[in-house]
């Protein structure tokens, strides 16, 4: 088969033969035709299962990879794991401020203590051994003044002094003062027993200490937080102790803050999780949907590789 310049040529010659013969001989132009070199320059056809073979190699080479993509359940997870740090997190957070707060209200009743212990006579007080000191002159101006000095902060409940007889603990001095009408009378007399006293009163009078309660307790006078201090006179000898009982309505409402700073923390932190899994779900459908198109666009692709194949072949 000839070649598009070799029948370019021909049709060359074709032109200029008649016109050569006219005015001379044609036979020179003749023979450079003839030796001129005639090269097929035509490209082979394209073999269209050549193609086909390609098209699958580079279809198979980027074919997309097989992903396990759940949306909720990967929200759900996000969720979970958010909630359970905020948990750890925010527990560990209140359980530390609660124990700083209790220490501080233990440490401001034992200050008020110290403090108030200052107002009792350690001559007189020895003196109150029998219950007919009660309307002693001297007995009832010791209680004013602790009964002044309990008026002077509404959070103290009950301000008392007591000393140790063997293993029973008596009540000495009473900051309660007299009932109006109507009311309850809480008041005990000189050396009443303290029937089922707490641990830390005992504990007070036996070593001597200043102790105070870690958490409330209940007697027959209600539930509170106590506070105990050693009471000593100016040779430095212990005689008694003197308590001080915050009601547990009053401690809790110190607690309070914090309660309720740890409820609004985690109730921000639900929400906080709660959107973030939103974004979670709703990024992975996307992907999700994404990656379905393209495994639909790669297996059409793969059928319309197939049917050129297939016609190459018919």
């Amino acid at each position: 088969m000839l070649s598009a310049a070799a029948i370019q040529h021909v049709r060359l010659g074709a032109l200029v033969a008649p016109s050569l013969t006219a005015r001379s001989s044609w036979r020179p132009f003749k023979a450079l035709l003839l030796w001129m070199p005639v090269t097929d320059q035509t490209k082979p056809r394209p073999d269209a299962n050549a193609y086909a073979d390609s098209a699958a190699a580079l279809l198979a080479e980027h074919a997309p990879g097989t992903y396990r993509i759940r949306p909720l359940l990967e929200a759900l997870i996000v969720f979970v794991a958010l909630m359970l740090a905020t948990f750890i997190t925010v527990g560990f957070i209140y359980q530390r401020a609660l124990v700083a707060q209790k220490q501080e209200i233990r440490q401001g009743l034992l200050r008020t203590a110290n403090v108030l212990s200052t107002l009792v006579d350690a001559d007189l007080h020895r003196r109150f051994d029998s219950a007919e000191q009660e309307s002693a002159p001297e007995f009832i101006a010791q209680e004013q003044m602790l009964i002044r000095a309990r008026k002077a902060d509404p959070q103290i409940a009950f301000l008392y002094t007591a000393v140790l007889k063997g293993d029973a603990v008596l009540f000495v001095l009473d900051a309660t003062p007299q009932p109006a009408e109507g009311e309850d009378d809480t008041r005990v007399a000189l050396l009443e027993p303290y029937p089922d006293p707490p641990a830390e009163i005992v504990t007070a009078l036996r070593e001597q200490t200043t102790t105070a309660s870690d958490e409330p307790y209940t007697d027959e006078w209600g539930t509170f937080v106590s506070a105990y201090v050693p009471l000593l006179d100016e040779a430095g000898q212990f005689y008694a102790v003197l308590g001080l009982d915050l009601d547990v309505s009053d401690y809790l409402d110190r607690l309070e803050p914090i309660e309720r700073a740890t409820q609004r923390a985690l109730v921000t932190a639900f929400f906080i999780a709660f959107l973030t899994a939103a974004a979670v779900w709703f990024l992975r459908r996307f992907i999700l949907e994404l990656h379905r198109r393209r495994n639909a666009l790669y297996a059409d692709l793969r059928r319309l590789g197939r049917a050129s194949g297939d016609g190459a072949d018919t």
